[in-house]
């Protein structure tokens, strides 16, 4: 009888890593290695190890092309973030897509996103659809929260930046980009996760256009761990505690930063006093009102369902069962 496994055609990247990012539950590390074997994957895995102890052993079992890194403790987030660093250096394809170690990735959709970056010169990144999920023993349950949306393809950078809530980390990004945007973190010696988030996103929407599709990319786990808790307080607000506290410390100590980042890219008039009044005014205070405005919740299914009418994402969904909340066999999973 053929396994599935051989059933599936082999899915090739000639122009991607995939950077896996790797911390101390040895777990989800070997969900993650049964999970990539189960698709039948030829690519670069870089994987950045920060555990505790090194967990070298369990990804020797992955049968991709594999390099392996360990990078001592991340014990504190700017160790973190020269891991991540660190780890880009590493990649030797154009393109990159980072994975957590309890992410559970769809490699055909990212093909396809590999694709598109090849024939698209003046996209910086693409993405699809995120979902949470947790383990129920040995099978999964899907929820509808979803990450990383982006409603409007402009051209043009400011259209781009105002109309669009954009979050860029299970994107497909040209290395080239994340390699200037992490040489930027350690440069300034940023400390905590917010003010890295927001460099990544605003270089990535500043260094071309953004593609998003309805196809799912991936999965992500939907518990925090132990470690990423401290007096019960999510990593993102241990440092600043909401985003007006960060906003006060971000354009108070990283002036310069982003002075530099005006400048080398010609936008907001080069103005630094100009970009930090309009952040705060359509970022801090209306983006926030927006959100949770029910004229804008109605607004969004309709994009929604003029973007479904687009040829590239009309095509069959490798998700609709499990937007049912259906639990699953994992090896079932993007067939």
């Amino acid at each position: 009888m053929i396994s599935k496994n051989l059933m599936k055609s082999k899915i090739k990247f000639k122009h991607t890593s995939f950077l896996i990012k790797v911390k101390d539950e040895e777990s989800f590390s070997r969900k993650l290695v049964n999970h990539i074997n189960n698709q039948n994957v030829e690519a670069e895995f870089i994987i950045a190890d920060g555990s505790i102890r090194n967990q070298k052993k369990i990804f020797e079992k992955l049968n991709s092309k594999k390099k392996y890194y360990y990078f001592g403790n991340d014990k504190n987030v700017q160790k973190f973030f020269l891991k991540i660093y660190e780890g880009i250096k590493k990649c030797s394809k154009k393109f990159i897509f980072f994975c957590d170690q309890d992410d559970l990735i769809n490699f055909r959709a990212i093909k396809k996103d590999e694709n598109f970056l090849i024939n698209n010169k003046d996209y910086s990144a693409i993405g699809g659809g995120v979902y949470e999920f947790k383990y129920v023993e040995d099978k999964i349950k899907v929820s509808n929260v979803r990450y990383g949306i982006y409603y409007f393809d402009f051209k043009f950078f400011f259209f781009r930046y105002f109309f669009n809530n954009f979050n860029s980390y299970y994107y497909l990004h040209r290395k080239k980009n994340l390699k200037k945007i992490w040489s930027l973190v350690k440069k300034n010696k940023l400390h905590d996760m917010r003010s890295a988030t927001f460099l990544e996103d605003f270089y990535t929407i500043v260094s071309g256009r953004i593609k998003y599709h309805r196809f799912t990319t991936v999965l992500r786990w939907a518990g925090i761990k132990k470690r990423d808790l401290k007096d019960n307080t999510h990593f993102n607000d241990q440092v600043h505690k909401n985003k007006y506290q960060w906003f006060k410390y971000f354009f108070s100590e990283q002036q310069n930063l982003i002075k530099s980042i005006l400048k080398s890219n010609r936008i907001f008039f080069n103005n630094f006093y100009f970009f930090k009044i309009y952040y705060f005014i359509f970022i801090i205070v209306l983006r926030n009102m927006i959100r949770k405005n029910i004229i804008y919740k109605f607004f969004k299914k309709i994009i929604f369902k003029i973007k479904d009418k687009n040829p590239f994402n009309s095509q069959i969904k490798t998700f609709n069962k499990l937007k049912l909340k259906e639990i699953i066999n994992q090896r079932d999973l993007f067939m």
